[in-house]
């Protein structure tokens, strides 16, 4: 992640095992999942390409854009998805240039313009001058809006990608998403790229075939859209807003009037249900009309917000009054450019997209409409403007809203447009709408969960809720936290992602023991509150321990920073994993809890307790390491430097393989940040176990 965003990336290939490898090497560590659209190779590029980490996808089908299809159709939805080509021309470190405006939010779409950045001479050739130059040209003829390159390295928000509705399969792809942007109102930009050599020959520009196959294809491409847009003028739809007001479902908080039938859990999962249905139907609409959709929420953080709802706008709701609230948020969406918005709640579960469509095509008659509700308020408002009056000394909760909302519009001469009467559930007589409308029964039976993270804390507040909002990306998880006695706000943190919180001091070991007991689950997961979880982790660990002689695995690692010598310290980690069957805590150990209790968990020493524990499983069974990465803060790195820090944990391996005491491997790792004192520690530390074995042996 970056920034909290989820960011993939789609690399199509054809015959690039000269290159691919060099390409996945230089992909950012903070890129959450790698795509390689293998487009018909017969060379070792997939091979290659898994060998580094990245999801082969196989699109047998020729063309570029068919590849990327493929790839986009085995895409969880990330926040951002960028798009770069496999021959090695584009310098894929530069990634940041193109994702950080989008999270910035100046931004949907970004094209990096190699004829702005830097290249090689030679690296695009003059048939690629020209025809990027020509392209660019009609684009601005056409629709007014400037474009300097056709590049393929390229970024855009998910969510907008889905209202491009996309469909070149070969060498039209790009110059139809740049088109498509434009006449859907996307706010676009171009970054400067470098650019270098490709190794091998380009598909396009290094073959006569490809030159006059591509020409014809982008310059037919442009035509096609100017005739269509000239003919069937677009309806101006790009500035409609979807507003969802939402509370996240803590228990205790959420649906409080449900909380005497369904008990405080079940009134919270009975919350979080509805709203997910609403936010399905809202995105279905946002995507048919290319509108936006706003959530403006409360309760929680936005990157909780995210990691459960998806990719979106969020703002945080304003203080005051409910009224005070809705009012902010409408005078928001119009002053970021909105011609007509409609806001819609989470209480409805018979809000359907003909109403949200019909609501607002009300807007072009009436000056405000109104979804009624059953107990006398409504579950959608829509206006045209900011109409503060409306929301003046309003009754909130009152079976009186909608009536007293109608005669403030009466008095004020507004238009009222009306739509569909519905029935909304907040009260115990409510809940018989629920099975009537959606024919499911009442979401409010617990599931046991699949998976139980215990995190070990002493002081990490800071880092907590990034690694715990990964963690809610699973699915049915419960989360422990035990405590060793933290001083900065860690525990109130943990509170509010909803997770279990216990404290108990002496040590890591003493603490994830701890956390196991409390355990429902019959898969732990010992994860480091300074390390982050991939977007699809927990199918990646119930994949890992699907087989029977599987007792437990970890994640790949990659680390937090750009420091030098980092890379270096990932691959050895990886392949310490992956050859010797050797991960760390910090790759996030999951084992399965029959065989944890066997083994009386983690063993009570003050240092290298995931070493035991891995070294205990491993004569157990099979140990997986997955084909995911976690993301681990780089803190100690930085702290001690790479060097230090490497020969340090290398020095403690060594020790402990020579039977060195691990009170005395402590001492010696507290010495670390001199090297003639860890060296004479580390030697006092072998002596000693030598002492001890010699008088074990008399």
């Amino acid at each position: 992640m970056r920034a909290a965003h989820s960011i993939a990336v789609i690399v199509p290939a054809l015959n690039e095992e000269r290159s691919i490898g060099k390409v996945l090497s230089d992909i950012p560590h903070w890129v959450d999942r790698v795509i390689v659209a293998d487009n018909g190779s017969t060379d070792a590029t997939a091979e290659i390409a898994r060998r580094w980490g990245a999801q082969v996808v196989s699109e047998p089908r020729r063309g570029y854009g068919a590849a990327c299809l493929t790839a986009l159709a085995y895409l969880d939805p990330p926040d951002i998805v960028v798009f770069l080509d496999g021959d090695y021309s584009d310098y894929p470190e530069e990634m940041d240039r193109l994702v950080d405006p989008i999270i910035e939010d100046l931004a949907d779409f970004i094209v990096g313009s190699r004829v702005l950045g830097a290249r090689e001479p030679g690296a695009l050739t003059p048939q690629a001058r020209f025809g990027n130059w020509l392209a660019c040209a009609l684009i601005r003829w056409f629709w007014g809006v400037a474009f300097t390159d056709l590049g393929p390295f390229r970024a855009i928000r998910y969510t907008s990608l889905l209202q491009l509705e996309m469909k070149d399969k070969d060498y039209g792809w790009t110059v139809e998403m740049q088109i498509k942007a434009v006449t859907s109102k996307l706010r676009t930009r171009e970054v400067p790229v470098s650019y270098r050599r490709r190794i091998g020959t380009s598909k396009v520009s290094g073959t006569l075939r490809g030159i006059v196959g591509a020409g014809s294809k982008i310059l037919g491409t442009i035509l096609l859209f100017a005739v269509r847009t000239k003919a069937e003028p677009d309806p101006v739809r790009g500035r409609e807003r979807i507003i969802l007001f939402s509370r996240y479902p803590e228990p205790g908080k959420a649906k409080t009037r449900l909380i005497p039938v369904l008990g405080s859990d079940g009134a919270a999962r009975m919350s979080r249900v509805m709203t997910e249905r609403t936010v399905r139907t809202l995105r279905r609409v946002a995507l048919e009309r290319s509108a936006t959709l706003d959530v403006f929420f409360d309760g929680a953080t936005e990157s909780l917000f995210r990691a459960w709802l998806g990719p979106g706008r969020y703002t945080r709701q304003s203080d005051g009054t409910l009224g005070d609230r809705m009012h902010r948020a409408f005078q928001a969406v119009f002053r970021d450019g909105a011609d007509r918005a409609v806001m819609v709640g989470t209480d409805c579960p018979g809000l359907s997209q003909e109403i949200v469509r019909k609501a607002l095509v009300k807007l072009n008659e009436g000056d405000v409409v109104l979804g009624p509700a059953a107990d006398g308020g409504y579950y959608l408002i829509g206006m045209r403007r900011p109409q503060p009056h409306l929301f003046r000394g309003m009754q909130w909760g009152t079976e009186t809203v909608l009536a007293e909302t109608l005669a403030a519009a009466r008095r004020t001469g507004l238009r009222v447009e009306l739509v569909d009467r519905l029935n909304d559930i907040d009260r115990p007589e409510d809940l018989g709408h629920w099975e009537k409308i959606t024919s499911s029964p009442l979401p409010v039976r617990a599931k046991m969960p699949s998976i139980t993270v215990i995190v070990p804390t002493l002081n990490e507040a800071e880092s907590l809720p990034n690694a715990l909002t990964s963690v809610l990306a699973g699915g049915c998880v419960e989360i422990i936290v035990v405590d060793g006695g933290s001083s900065d706000g860690t525990v109130d943190v943990a509170q509010s992602f909803g997770a279990v919180v216990f404290s108990a001091r002496g040590g890591r070991s003493i603490q994830m023991n701890e956390g196991a007991k409390l355990s429902r689950a019959e898969v732990l997961l010992f994860l480091h509150a300074d390390t982050l979880l991939p977007p699809d982790w927990e199918d990646h660990v119930a994949e890992a321990i699907s087989t029977p002689d599987v007792v437990g695995g970890a994640f790949r690692l990659r680390i937090d920073s750009d420091l030098r010598g980092l890379r270096t310290v990932e691959r050895l980690a990886n392949m310490r994993s992956l050859r010797l069957g050797i991960p760390y805590g910090d790759q996030a150990l999951f084992v399965r809890r029959s065989i944890f209790d066997e083994i009386r968990g983690f063993p009570p020493i003050p240092i290298l307790e995931d070493l035991e524990l891995v070294l205990r499983l491993r004569a157990r069974g099979k140990l997986v390491i997955t084909r995911a990465y976690v993301l681990t803060s780089a803190r100690r790195w930085k702290e001690l430097g790479v060097l230090r820090t490497s020969l340090t944990n290398q020095l403690m391996l060594v020790g402990r393989m020579l039977g060195c005491c691990p009170h005395d491997l402590t001492m010696m790792y507290r010495h670390a940040s001199s090297y003639p004192v860890l060296l004479r520690e580390f030697l006092r530390c072998v002596l000693a176990a030598k002492t001890a074995a010699g008088r074990a042996t008399r």
